[in-house]
């Protein structure tokens, strides 16, 4: 097994690694709640929230459009609730975006010994964010989603980037919030996992022991170079 010594790059998912998607999260869940109201009245809060841990359980790629299925199996009608949801979704996906604690002083302190680089599913309003947080500077690797056809959690998508930014997969490693979306697709090609427990998906738990991460935080400053060898 490869030494952490050995990584060159970091790779970081966009939303709960670099994004803190509390508040997305929130607007989404009264959203889809008022949704299905409209579809049936007694549809609780609470009951949202039973959904999207069975969703989170069940290793479901769209908890949204999973429980907007669950209650509305009319496909038509289920097309015109996702297409305004969407509409909603991709307003609150780019604006309000706030940083997820402690990712300032981590890209300051890894980007002096590593090349940090994005691998998530935000586009150029997440480079700009960036931009205006004055904290691109410490990415080496500023391609986004925009620059591909493909996405997670297709381990092409991961290979691609790689390929883009000229990096191994042995000698780079990626920290993202999912266990489906970012630890499996990234340990397919060889990468090195770190997973980041927050958001909807914290409670999501390895299937197997290949789906295990090399290391597991709650958060970022937990992170230390002083244990490179837990990898």
């Amino acid at each position: 097994m490869n030494n952490f010594k050995e990584i060159k790059n970091i790779f970081l998912d966009a939303g709960g690694v670099i994004l803190d998607e509390t508040e997305f999260e929130r607007n989404m869940a009264r959203a889809i709640t008022a949704a299905i109201q409209k579809h049936i009245p007694d549809y609780s809060a609470s009951q949202y929230l039973a959904d999207a841990e069975e969703a989170v359980y069940r290793f479901v790629p769209n908890i949204y459009d999973y429980i907007l299925f669950k209650y509305i199996k009319n496909i038509d009608e289920f097309n015109v609730t996702k297409r305004n949801i969407k509409n909603e979704e991709a307003e609150n996906l780019n604006s309000g975006l706030k940083l997820m604690d402690g990712i300032k002083d981590f890209l300051i302190k890894y980007s002096k010994q590593y090349k940090i680089g994005i691998l998530g599913q935000y586009g150029q309003a997440l480079k700009l964010f960036l931009q205006n947080e004055n904290l691109l500077q410490y990415f080496k690797f500023t391609e986004t989603q925009e620059n591909f056809q493909i996405t997670k959690p297709d381990p092409r998508y991961f290979e691609a980037v790689l390929n883009k930014c000229g990096c191994l997969p042995a000698q780079s490693v990626m920290i993202g919030d999912r266990i489906d979306k970012d630890i499996i697709p990234a340990k397919t090609i060889g990468m090195r996992t770190i997973r980041h427990r927050t958001g909807m998906h914290k409670n999501q738990e390895p299937r197997t022991p290949q789906e295990i991460p090399d290391f597991t935080c709650d958060r970022l400053g937990e992170i230390s170079a002083d244990d490179w060898s837990l990898f």
